[in-house]
């Protein structure tokens, strides 16, 4: 029973003494202040430049910068990688206003063998295996709409048949930033305005029709390579933590969940993603400005944030609208 108390005690100061450590750092440090060269992965994420969006690659330390699609006319926004490093799933846009059209496709990862998914579709996540890709269709397939829980079932593309599946469940509705956990069996999404919820977190059922909330309060939960934890943005300028744990419901408890990092009034952090050994976080800040994917962000850079400590810094500088990175794992 001693032995329990005292552990118990050592874990909560633990805990505090991060949540203090990470309240100090409410705006980038200087990029010389970490050393990210040391991180061995890349990243890529999407950008604005001379009037196109576009999926870029770079280094973790900010070198290397190379865009990978490089169009005129068309929008490439939202990129998720392959568990494997070898593949980017994205969105591609055509048009403009209301006759804009959203589809999804994947290329490789220098860029090349590009091919179409699934029209009029959104929000991709690889499984953990690479078999699968869950994605949404857009909620109406004659009016665009940028808002990203505009969106209409839950579907899965094989990725070895090249053929798309329907989610069991067909009263799925208005889910955005789907993610699945480490043992395939559950989609994340945050879900608002949609089956019986105002917005809430939610885990649904890979094979099945059951759903149930993750209890946090926020969006955009994603869980880390090992699946023992997940951040979220608890609004638009913080980020929290807590240990995860699938066997129970909800599978995060009130009590463990801590502040990461929380920015300054008339700024905002989005768009949180683990590195593949769980020890880093890539997410995006700048001046207060749209989040949504396509949505315009003057002066958004992509920073990368120490898990242990809460230090973080940008690594782009341009401001370019720098939005939804993601980590490229080591290829298999």
């Amino acid at each position: 029973m001693f032995n329990k108390l005292v552990f118990s005690a050592i874990l909560t100061i633990s805990i505090l003494s991060i949540d203090v450590m990470a309240r100090n750092y409410s705006k980038p440090l200087p990029e010389k202040s970490m050393n990210l060269k040391k991180i061995p992965y890349k990243l890529v994420y999407e950008s604005f430049q001379n009037g196109n969006w576009d999926i870029h690659i770079i280094n973790a330390d900010g070198t290397g910068e190379r865009n990978l699609t490089n169009t005129s006319g068309i929008h490439e926004l939202y990129p998720k990688v392959s568990p494997n490093g070898r593949e980017v799933c994205f969105v591609a846009d055509r048009g403009e206003g209301r006759n804009r059209k959203r589809d999804l496709y994947v290329m490789d990862i220098d860029g090349t063998n590009r091919r179409l998914i699934s029209k009029n579709s959104r929000q991709p996540a690889w499984s953990p295996d690479g078999k699968y890709i869950a994605f949404v269709k857009a909620e109406s397939s004659r009016r665009f709409s940028m808002e990203s829980w505009s969106t209409k079932g839950l579907y899965l593309y094989n990725t070895q048949r090249e053929k798309i599946e329907k989610h069991p469940n067909s009263r799925l509705e208005h889910l955005y930033n789907l993610a699945w956990t480490v043992d395939g069996k559950y989609i994340t999404a945050t879900v608002l305005g949609g089956m019986g919820y105002r917005h809430t977190n939610i885990a649904i059922e890979r094979n099945g029709k059951r759903y149930f909330r993750l209890g946090i309060i926020g969006c955009r939960p994603e869980s880390n390579a090992k699946g023992n934890r997940i951040a979220w943005g608890r609004n638009d300028r913080e980020f929290r933590m807590a240990p995860l744990n699938m066997k129970r419901r909800p599978p995060v408890s009130q009590k463990s969940k801590r502040r990461f990092i929380k920015v300054k009034k008339g700024y905002e952090i989005y768009h949180i993603d683990w590195s593949p050994d769980d020890k880093f976080v890539a997410f995006t800040y700048g001046p207060k400005a749209e989040q949504k994917v396509g949505g315009m962000a003057p002066g958004w850079n992509i920073c990368i944030g120490e898990v242990a400590t809460g230090k973080w810094t940008m690594i782009t500088s341009d401001g370019n609208h720098n939005k939804e990175p993601d980590w490229i794992p080591e290829k298999k």
